[in-house]
């Protein structure tokens, strides 16, 4: 019997994953049991099989399969740099005197990229959608749902930060007020990348996606390189060591980024079949 950490374990592997080696997992884990160790390990194949997704022999449905993790990837990757970003502005606004001009003009830069990639993700997203519903496949997009409890608290953090530094008693009350707004950016980053990989998308969305992937990898890159510099250039050490963490997100962020829109854009731009190249491959 498989109880339900060891359920939403093997929930968490990809589509594709589950097609191919969902059933044999599944007894494998009711014959060897579900352990604290069993879903440590299922969760940790999990999160190897979403960075190595499993590609089928046929070259088409290899390529839209490509296509559609360098999107996903792309998603998650946006956020961790999106997030990272003002984290960086406010550790180092505490010491304006300390912070070059050249590393503030490198931050405000990768802040109108980072923007500007944001709105290519909403293009992106607005594409989806209208595929989407034109296919009424709309149950892919329930991991959305999963923002709905998250989102609360977000929008009431500061209102219980207030709180907690009024009472010191609050611990509980700060530890929401933290907590709470990291599940949200966590879901956030998580939840849209398994609705684009359970949606599967036509060709053509995923091409115009995959391609639109590169511009974005550009603009994480940028914010890395900003983060590198405020780290490098940055003469308060303090500054630096709450950096370190942001910076090696970051930089993380930025390879990823580049590796896997380099793959999907190439397997966007490949053409090998060109009467596939209208719907789905």
């Amino acid at each position: 019997m498989i109880n339900m950490a060891a359920r939403v374990a093997l929930r968490s592997y990809p589509p594709s994953f589950r097609e191919r080696y969902g059933g044999e997992l599944e007894a494998l884990v009711e014959d060897t049991g579900a352990g604290p160790s069993v879903v440590a390990d299922l969760l940790v194949g999990a999160l190897r099989a979403w960075l190595r997704p499993v590609m089928p022999e046929e070259s088409a449905e290899r390529r839209r399969r490509r296509m559609q993790a360098s999107v996903a990837t792309t998603w998650v990757t946006w956020c961790a740099a999106m997030y990272a970003l003002p984290m960086v502005g406010f550790i180092l606004s505490e010491e304006p005197g300390l912070t070059p001009d050249l590393v503030r003009r490198l931050l405000d830069v990768a802040q109108y990229a980072m923007f500007g990639a944001g709105l290519i993700l909403l293009a992106g997203a607005l594409a989806l959608l209208a595929e989407t519903s034109r296919t009424g496949n709309r149950a892919a997009l329930r991991p959305l749902a999963a923002l709905v409890p998250t989102l609360p608290t977000w929008l009431i953090a500061p209102f219980l930060l207030a709180y907690a530094s009024i009472d010191p008693i609050s611990y509980w009350v700060g530890a929401l007020a933290v907590l709470g707004p990291a599940a949200f950016l966590i879901t956030m980053a998580v939840a849209p990348a398994v609705a684009v990989t359970r949606c599967r998308p036509p060709a053509k969305v995923l091409r115009l996606l995959a391609l639109s992937g590169v511009a974005v990898a550009f603009a994480v890159t940028t914010t890395g390189i900003a983060c590198v510099a405020a780290l490098t250039m940055s003469t308060d050490d303090a500054a630096r060591l709450i950096t370190m963490p942001i910076l090696a997100v970051t930089v993380a962020a930025s390879t990823a980024a580049l590796v896997s829109s380099g793959r999907g854009a190439k397997a966007a731009l490949h053409r090998e079949h060109p009467v596939d190249l209208g719907g789905d491959v």
